[in-house]
């Protein structure tokens, strides 16, 4: 009996993402520092046969098989029935919104009703049909947002709460990967409360940058630039499949490319010379200077409001943080350091890792996720 109050334990924590799902649980004693111990890990990809957009169709929503989680978990050793899931935008909105100070004095189930009404007066939701939380932001000189919004409909809500309780999974909460990638980069890095710093989401079909300002997400906003891009990039200078162009992606490093260079032949010519490699950079050289220009846009915007403090680093999450070679790319357009979030990354060296987890970029904000719940208990 003393076993079950001697330690506490996270929710199963699902990230489901386009081109896969992680899951992740956590186990932490009470006693004997509160070391934090992995229960089980889950994580499979899914087969993408072509980009995303190709179908003229818009991006398909992630999909979960409540059926198969549930016989998933029964046979590996997490323990509850309790589940979270992480949701990533567009599945939910981040609204930087002004209240007045009186507003913001408020209960914070107070709060969150009047951001339903400023929320649905920018979207096409009713009201009634939005859940929302928020969190304070910084004072800045420039007077804008006090108070971030982030936003799921209630229909979506309910939908997942239905779909898991069909199969014997009771529904937690539900995290979203901006929040859960910086509560997993606190864990390579302790920020001092002036620094500015950001993560990078690559995921298949967006990419979102959230901007930090100490501990608090202040700025969260989606880029243009995608991994699935990258790849039908590829798949057309090289005249291969689009399998084949992911293949070609997950195999060789980003080059230095010199100014103005640009392939001169298709994919088949290029693959004759035997430069694959220089090749490789080359076709990807504008996509990735756009990106380089859109993160330093950003980080740019939001110094303009904290005029004093500068940016410190950039850490690099999702599929397309496994380009080879990105970190020292993006180093090379923005100035400052960056780093992909992996433990055996020899340039991060974690200062709380945690044992025997294995953070890769793919599984970050399932990790992040997971963690709330033994902060918070």
């Amino acid at each position: 009996m003393l076993g079950r109050f001697s330690r506490r334990r996270s929710a199963i924590t699902f990230d489901l993402g386009a081109a896969g799902l992680r899951a992740h649980q956590f186990e932490q004693r009470r006693t004997g520092g509160g070391q934090i111990a992995l229960c089980d890990t889950l994580q499979f990809e899914r087969t993408i046969d072509q980009a995303p957009d190709q179908t003229g169709q818009p991006a398909p929503e992630p999909t979960v098989d409540p059926a198969r989680l549930s016989r998933l978990i029964g046979q590996g050793r997490f323990i509850g029935r309790e589940v979270a899931l992480v949701l990533s935008p567009p599945e939910v909105q981040f609204f930087p919104l002004r209240l007045p100070p009186q507003a913001l004095a408020q209960p914070p189930e107070r709060v969150d009703q009047a951001l339903r009404w400023e929320v649905a007066q920018e979207s096409r939701d009713s009201a009634d049909n939005l859940e929302v939380r928020h969190w304070q932001l910084p004072a800045n000189p420039r007077r804008e947002a006090n108070v971030m919004a982030v936003v799921i409909s209630t229909e979506a809500a309910l939908r997942w709460v239905d779909q898991f309780q069909q199969h014997g999974l009771i529904l937690r909460r539900i995290d979203v990967s901006p929040c859960a990638l910086v509560r997993i980069a606190r864990q390579a890095w302790t920020p001092a409360q002036d620094d500015l710093w950001g993560v990078l989401d690559l995921g298949l079909r967006h990419t979102t940058l959230t901007v930090v300002l100490g501990t608090l997400p202040i700025y969260i906003r989606s880029l243009s630039v995608g991994a699935a891009d990258w790849t039908a990039k590829l798949a057309q200078a090289f005249e291969v499949s689009y399998p084949a162009a992911e293949q070609i992606k997950r195999t060789y490093r980003l080059q230095p490319v010199e100014r103005g260079h640009q392939p001169t032949t298709a994919g088949r010519s290029l693959l004759q010379a035997g430069d694959l490699e220089g090749a490789f950079s080359g076709v990807l050289r504008e996509s990735l200077r756009t990106l380089g220009l859109e993160v330093g846009r950003c980080f740019s915007y939001v110094m303009h409001g904290f005029p004093d403090y500068t940016v410190k680093r950039l850490f690099l999450a999702g599929g397309g943080a496994r380009l080879g070679g990105l970190p020292g790319v993006l180093e090379s357009e923005l100035g400052i350091p960056v780093f992909t979030l992996a433990t055996g990354n020899g340039n991060l060296s974690w200062e709380y890792p945690l044992p025997n987890v294995n953070v890769d970029p793919l599984t970050a904000a399932s990790l992040g996720a997971a963690l709330l719940d033994l902060e918070a208990a």
